[in-house]
């Protein structure tokens, strides 16, 4: 997952999942430079479900979402074999 902001652009990736107090805490992947958390309410999911839910291509991304996983693995597996090939030259 990538965020981006005016501060900073972070590439997020997941680690683990913790509960506590009614909000959920996601870590980033210990192998991060960055260590970072998120903490998530029930009022943020709510809000979140809410809001993306109105929107069409929320939609439309949720049921095309099997043909973009697709292809969106295809595409970094071609980018990873084109890397190698490279390496290998």
């Amino acid at each position: 997952m990538k965020v981006k902001s005016k501060l900073a652009d972070i590439d997020f990736e997941f680690g683990h999942f913790e509960y506590k107090k009614d909000h959920l805490i996601i870590h980033s992947h210990p192998d991060q430079s960055m260590q970072s958390r998120v903490y998530v309410s029930p009022d943020d999911v709510v809000s979140a479900l809410g809001k993306a839910l109105k929107v069409p291509m929320v939609w439309l991304y949720i049921l095309a979402f099997p043909v973009f996983l697709i292809r969106y693995r295809r595409r970094k597996s071609q980018k990873l074999k084109a890397a190698q090939q490279q390496q290998t030259k």
